[in-house]
């Protein structure tokens, strides 16, 4: 979707209309306007920008990579990051690296100042300009300004998302209440957690009736655009969070039976279905994918590429977010009988057929991710062995010992500066089928289906992994820890690691813990090794409220804060 965006300057209003959002690929457009709010709202064109706007401020998947590295996922080859603050413990509320506080409420603010005035929007003039008994494009315009109100709620839920899964019960705000005005703050309060998921829900269920399910009819509407199955998609994994055990312990009454329900809804809709080439997801044309549900269009660049392709590849920055060895070792080893595959195991480095070919029959989504030792990119293979093309003692080389797959596209000339397009995806039909599993399992069991909805936990989580060709699992074999697996292998490097774990309440079990790395010798010995110890405590589950905002507000802080 092509959005671009107005910087208006507008003198002696009482609302303004700005957006924060920083990137190059947005098209800019500057626009002067002293003008009311009334007026700006009652232009049609005006208010098209400004729902684009809207859509700035959310998440920057591409940009925000980063945070991998504050899970047991990666390590910033970069030794000042600003993640590594949260890894070394010294995060807290006056120096936060991911502290989108400010951007999300500005984004909710943007959101309800439409839904504010929606009905001042005019688009009579379109009708007068018809001099013949064609109004399609009235119709267009009529159609577009109604559906805008379903993407104005979409992203408002959305927003709030990024907030509560971050900081807990936030303030939820009907008006558009302008967050840089302290006096507008002075006396609110913070709804609970179990008031803001609630409200999340109502959110997407409003947008929902709004946005139709099938938008064949509208070949105007932008592909890119909110959609029906991105706002069910939105609702399932709001309740999944609000099922889950860090969100109950703090007040939440959604269940697990209302998250599965709320998933069963998006894979009701037929309109999604696994991309039989995982890697496809990653590549430039990942928004084709029948299992795109909803994204971020960056168009051609190549920030990711100079920043991830290993070293040995002429002016790679080195400012790259290496896969950890905690992730390498959790994709499975297949078994086989000749070429036929008949079971998988866990990896093992004790097991001495594992350590002397490590790599080798792993879950096939390890290959698509990590660029691993002896791996071929571009058609060089990759030494990441002490003194090999891309290993240390090189500068700017991975700590790690890998190199990141996922979103890196091989086809970028770095010394050419050739880019390709880039979509980050926010929901993809796999996470659906997850979360579907999770919740079905929590609620009925791994073989159970009270609600005839036609597919068991177990019959979800299959089809993720036989989408790559790795065994199905047993009822016997499907418990929790083998979902938390499942979620690490097929959706890692997609901003869902932070969020799982927190909400599974196992922040000091998984991130509290070492994360390593393979030492490997030119003559082939690999070692693993600690890389680095790393903090946390089970206060950080949740971030803490700004201070900023504690002062404002006189609210109390998050638990341990």
């Amino acid at each position: 979707m092509k959005r671009n965006r107005y910087t208006i300057t507008m003198l002696a209003l009482g609302t303004l209309l700005y957006s924060s959002c920083k990137h190059d690929y947005l098209e800019v457009q500057t626009i002067k306007a002293d003008i009311t709010t009334d007026k700006l709202y009652s232009n049609y064109t005006y208010v098209q920008q400004q729902m684009w706007n809207t859509y700035s401020y959310l998440p920057d998947g591409i940009s925000n990579l980063n945070l991998e590295g504050a899970t047991d996922e990666a390590e910033a080859t970069n030794s000042v990051d600003p993640v590594q603050v949260f890894n070394y413990g010294t995060w807290n509320q006056y120096t936060n690296p991911d502290n989108v506080w400010a951007t999300n409420f500005d984004g909710i603010r943007q959101a309800n100042l439409y839904l504010k005035n929606k009905d001042k929007v005019d688009i009579n003039y379109i009708k007068d300009k018809i001099t013949s008994t064609d109004s399609t494009t009235y119709y267009n315009a009529r159609n577009n300004v109604k559906f805008m109100e379903g993407e104005a709620l979409f992203l408002k839920a959305y927003f709030y998302f990024e907030l509560v899964k971050r900081y807990g019960g936030v303030p939820i705000f009907e008006q558009p209440l302008d967050y840089n005005d302290p006096n507008s703050w002075k006396n609110v309060q913070r709804n609970s957690v179990d008031e803001c998921i609630k409200y999340i829900a109502s959110l997407c269920d409003k947008a929902a009736a709004i946005i139709p399910a099938n938008l064949s009819p509208y070949s105007w509407y932008e592909s890119g655009r909110v959609t029906n199955g991105a706002i069910k998609t939105l609702k399932a994994k709001a309740l999944l969070y609000g099922a889950s055990p860090l969100f109950t312990a703090n007040g939440s009454t959604t269940t697990w039976a209302q998250a599965a329900s709320a998933a069963h809804d998006v894979i009701a809709m037929g309109s999604y279905s696994l991309d039989a080439n995982y890697s496809n997801l990653f590549g430039a044309n990942n928004t084709s994918s029948g299992e795109a549900i909803f994204f971020r269009r960056y168009g051609a660049m190549n920030l990711i590429e100079y920043n991830n392709f290993p070293i040995v590849f002429q002016n790679s920055n080195g400012n790259s977010i290496t896969p950890a060895e905690n992730l390498v070792s959790d994709y499975e080893v297949l078994v086989k009988s000749g070429s036929t595959i008949t079971g998988s195991v866990p990896f093992d480095w004790t097991n001495p057929a594992h350590a002397a070919a490590p790599y080798t029959n792993r879950d096939p989504r390890f290959a698509a991710t990590i660029v691993y030792n002896g791996a071929t990119f571009k058609g060089t293979a990759i030494q990441t062995y002490f003194g090999g093309n891309s290993g240390l003692p090189k500068q700017n080389a991975t700590k790690t010992g890998y190199y990141l797959s996922k979103w890196v596209n091989q086809s970028v000339d770095l010394i050419n500066n050739t880019t390709t397009n880039h979509a980050w995806m926010y929901f993809r039909y796999a996470d659906v089928l997850l979360s579907y599993a999770e919740a079905m399992f929590n609620a009925y069991g791994p073989s159970a289906d009270p609600q005839g909805y036609g597919m068991t936990a177990l019959q979800a989580i299959n089809r993720v992994r036989q989408r790559v060709q790795m065994p199905a699992l047993t009822a016997a074999q499907l418990n929790q820890q083998a979902i938390e697996h499942e979620r690490n292998v097929e959706l890692s490097f997609e901003n869902n690691r932070l969020w799982d774990v927190r909400r599974w309440k196992k922040g000091v079990s998984y991130f509290s813990k070492p994360v390593n790395r393979i030492d490997i010798t030119s003559a082939g010995v690999y070692t693993v090794k600690k890389l680095e110890d790393r903090v946390f405590s089970a206060k950080m589950e949740w971030y803490p409220i700004p201070q900023s905002e504690i002062s404002k507000t006189g609210w109390t802080q998050n638990p341990g804060w």
